[in-house]
């Protein structure tokens, strides 16, 4: 994963690492981001992460783990205002989905190397005010991180391609001519090859049973939950 995301920066390529989850998708990242520092490509300029809320502290223990050669600043909580002109003296920035599109007017101040989208799917819905605003941050190379690039309908990975490359499946209007409706709704096995093609370089996705053949089946343990007042 590490490697195919150098392969993506070295041409100028933007793309989805859609493995399972627990394979480290966030530590595949984090190696890239430090190797884009290391070998001088990132140009000083910072690099941003938006992730859910509840995940943005494991970002940061993560990359003080496995990256410690990174300067980190998290932008977070109703003082976060202050550190917003620390920006450019970082080598990580990370924030939110729900901060993203609260603070757009700030973060359009400065220009990336690199934005990450974890857990992509935040931004699904291409109408909604956080996936507009994630596509209006500059930045040189694009990743999408996202167990579930689709989990509805194809609509949802044209939204996803929109943010990293737009114009790559055409308007959202042709994608639905061309592609959507004649899979979705036609069983259009042709369309759906011509697809799966087209994205096949800027798509990898790898299951725990392809990676780590040592791992158990999954194990479902349902527990039944009372809710009280």
């Amino acid at each position: 994963g590490f490697r195919w995301m150098q392969f993506l920066a070295r041409h100028g390529l933007h793309g989805i690492l859609a493995d399972d989850m627990g394979l480290g998708k966030t530590l595949q990242t984090l190696a890239h981001l430090m190797a884009e520092k290391t070998s001088g490509r990132s140009g000083g300029r910072p690099s941003l992460v938006v992730a859910p809320t509840s995940v943005v502290p494991n970002w940061r223990s993560e990359a003080v783990k496995f990256a410690p050669g990174l300067r980190v600043l998290v932008l977070n909580g109703a003082d976060r205002k202050k550190y917003f002109r620390s920006i450019p003296h970082a080598d990580l920035v990370i924030t939110s989905f729900a901060l993203l599109q609260r603070d757009i007017d700030k973060l359009l101040g400065f220009q990336y190397h690199i934005m990450v989208l974890d857990e992509a799917q935040y931004i699904k819905n291409p109408r909604a005010k956080v996936a507009q605003a994630a596509c209006r941050v500059i930045a040189r190379h694009r990743i999408c991180l996202s167990g579930t690039p689709i989990e509805n309908h194809l609509g949802e990975l044209w939204s996803l391609m929109h943010f990293l490359i737009p114009g790559f499946l055409g308007t959202e209007e042709t994608f639905q001519k061309n592609f959507r409706k004649p899979i979705e709704e036609e069983g259009d096995a042709e369309k759906n090859a011509l697809l799966k093609k087209r994205i096949a370089p800027l798509v990898l996705r790898r299951t725990k049973d392809q990676v780590a053949k040592e791992l158990p089946p999954k194990t479902i343990m349902v527990h039944l939950v009372e809710l009280h007042s």
